[in-house]
């Protein structure tokens, strides 16, 4: 018999936008936006992730050995 082992490790991305104050008074200002991508407000995140990004965004990406799930199954068992 043939067990499987799968280990689902852990990949963080985070993308930092810089956006001007008075681009932000469209939605009502910083404390209504935040508020706003708290909801997930679809109006603020199609703005914010438009196909042809208005502004520049640096992007980070964090990759980690810590398992945060592990899962055993018999080899013939479907996944």
């Amino acid at each position: 018999m043939r067990i499987v082992k799968i280990e689902k490790i852990s990949t963080q991305k985070r993308y930092v936008y810089d956006i001007p104050e008075t681009d932000l008074m469209k939605f009502g200002g910083e404390h209504i936006v935040k508020m706003k991508l708290q909801n997930e407000d679809s109006d603020v995140l199609d703005w914010l992730e438009e196909e042809e990004p208005t502004y520049e965004y640096e992007e980070f990406e964090e990759s980690g050995d810590e398992v945060y799930e592990t899962e055993w199954v018999h080899e013939d068992d479907e996944i």
